[in-house]
Order: structure tokens, then sequence, then C-alpha cells
């Protein structure tokens, strides 16, 4: 009963960080295409263009963290990592830019990376588990 109300478990923390990916993915998306839209007075091409990276980051995260668990953590908390490098570095940002990058780009992220880190676990949990009873 125990192993199973953990693989419950595990399979919640699996289903919540694509979600949360998927979620965050969508908000960048649509923040990447309307504000070359709206305030740069591109067309729905161009504004397109500029959601290109994001929406190809989002879809091949949540693929890599279908079969890859740890290394998507791994990729999840370098991009985090990367984020505040390139706002101490390149950025020079404003407190408020800091804010939203830190609100909504860093701490999804390292969540994210948390929660596909944990479900990757189980996956050696079980592996040992399976190795053990057939020994």
């Amino acid at each position: 009963m125990s192993a199973e109300v953990n693989l419950e478990r595990k399979n919640a923390e699996r289903i919540f960080a694509r979600a949360f990916v998927l979620l965050g993915g969508v908000f960048w998306i649509g923040l990447a295409f309307a504000g070359p839209y709206v305030y740069g007075g591109q067309n729905v091409l161009g504004a397109f263009q500029t959601a290109i990276f994001p929406i190809a980051f989002t879809v091949g995260i949540l693929v890599l963290g279908w079969f890859y668990e740890r290394l998507t953590a791994l990729i999840l908390a370098l991009a985090a990592v990367g984020t505040i490098a390139w706002g101490f570095i390149w950025g020079g940002w404003e407190p408020f830019v800091w804010g939203i990058m830190l609100l909504f780009f860093v701490t999804p992220t390292v969540v994210s990376a948390v929660l596909f880190f944990l479900a990757g676990n189980v996956v050696t949990t079980e592996s040992n588990a399976e190795a053990e009873v057939a020994a």
C-alpha cells in the first residue's frame, strides 16, 4: 500500500512538472508574441517569428522531459542560472525587470527543475525495486 501511494505521489509530481512547464510556456509565448505586436508595431507574422524561441523551448522541454527527466531538470536549472547571469552581465536590468524575471521565469523554472528531478528519482527507485525483486 505504501509503495502504491508513493507511486501515485510521484506520478502527480510528473504531471505537475509538465503542467507547470506548459503553463509557463504559454505565458511566455503570449508575452513574446504580444510585445512586438502591440508595442513594436509588427504584423502577426513578425510577432509570431519572435515567439518561435519560446515555442521551441517549451515543446523541446516537454518532449525531453517525457523521456529524460533528470536531463530536463538540469537544462531547466541551467536556464534559470543563465537568466540570472544574463541579467547581471549583459542585461543591465532595472529592479522592476528583475522582479518580473525572478517571479515569472526563474522561480517557476527552478520549481519545474526540482519537480522533474524528483520525478526522475522515481524511475531509479522503481528500477532498483524491480532489480531487488528479481534477485
